[in-house]
């Protein structure tokens, strides 16, 4: 009865996130409802698999919840150690900027979380009851915003995985910082992910290159990548719109789309995506929908070792768009942590 109860618990979240992402699937939460049904039904197989081998033999039970929890503690310290190490590439490659700290943070973040789970599992029976309860506190907020980061992870993967087929009206390519009227590039990937898709339909299509004038770069970013389009891509200039007035993703998507209704005389609505970094694209989708504009987005590749810091950064601001989601984990598990250690 138990295992069944647990299978509904996986099921019921896949079918309300499918539904939720079928009317738009840039629903943040809609992806990580059906990446936390996924989980749960990937655990049920696991704790299947647990309950064959206990039927094999006692010395073999014992074993595997020996690897498991050797899993469960060492896991943590194998990825903690690895970007911390990561950090490290980053740090020769990119400065000491905030960014390119972000991996060695989360590298300790996973190293705390072993030494809270086993702190909290062997604890001595002396230990103070409030000193145990603000353990679990930080271990369970820690462990569910991870679990939340992994399940965003998995999801913006498998958002950029469906193809995009139709044809496309309006090519937007999000800006980035620029130092001379050259692309640097990882600008210069994203103009050519958004061409990829200008020359799968036989050059037709307008290419909305988005992006102000920063006060530390001598041209806009629009004005960059509009004239790499023209000059070395040999793009007809009549199909490019610069918009060249946005400082930031949601300024992209509202001045791109008053540049497309100005623009655009259909009897239909325009069919638009945009083009960004791999790791940027699921929050810039999510600001296309708070700004109205129905579009989705194709990414970019990266290099790997930039990965970590820069999907950690897109996550904390995610976190920060959601605040309210923060304060009720956090809530959450004030209430639960009461209730056991000091009720």
């Amino acid at each position: 009865m138990m295992l069944e109860l647990f299978v509904v618990f996986g099921i019921i979240p896949i079918i309300l996130a499918l539904l939720q992402l079928r009317h738009d699937r840039r629903s943040f939460f809609g992806g990580i409802t059906l990446m936390f049904g996924i989980g749960v039904l990937l655990f049920l197989v696991i704790l299947g698999i647990l309950n064959q081998i206990a039927g094999i033999s006692e010395i073999a039970v014992q074993t595997t919840l020996i690897f498991t929890l050797g899993g469960v503690i060492g896991l943590p310290i194998v990825i903690g150690v690895a970007l911390i190490l990561n950090s490290q590439v980053m740090k020769q490659k990119e400065g000491r900027s905030l960014t390119a700290q972000l991996s060695l943070l989360f590298g300790f973040n996973f190293i705390i979380i072993a030494g809270l789970s086993l702190a909290v599992l062997f604890r001595g029976a002396v230990w103070n009851q409030w000193l145990v309860g603000t353990m679990f506190l930080f271990l369970m907020v820690d462990v569910t915003l991870t679990g939340v980061f992994i399940g965003y992870l998995f999801y913006s993967l498998l958002y950029q995985l469906i193809p995009i087929k139709q044809h496309v009206d309006y090519i937007i390519t999000l800006g980035a910082g620029v130092r001379s009227d050259k692309l640097t590039p990882l600008l210069k990937s994203r103009v050519d992910k958004g061409l990829e898709y200008y020359r799968k339909q036989g050059d037709s299509g307008m290419m909305v290159p988005s992006g102000g004038q920063g006060p530390d770069e001598p041209v806009s970013e629009a004005y960059a990548m509009g004239k790499y389009l023209t000059e070395s891509q040999h793009v007809d200039p009549k199909h490019i719109i610069l918009e060249d007035e946005s400082t930031n993703t949601m300024q992209n998507m509202l001045f791109s789309k008053k540049k497309i209704e100005q623009d655009w005389h259909g009897d239909r609505a325009p069919k638009v995506i945009f083009s960004t970094n791999n790791y940027h694209v699921l929050r810039s989708a999510i600001y296309a929908k708070r700004a109205g504009l129905q579009a989705d987005g194709v990414g970019a590749p990266t290099s790997f070792y930039f990965l970590p810091s820069a999907l950690l950064r897109e996550f904390i601001a995610l976190m920060m768009m959601y605040k309210w989601f923060l304060i009720t984990v956090v809530g959450f598990w004030i209430v639960i942590t009461g209730l056991m250690f000091l009720v």
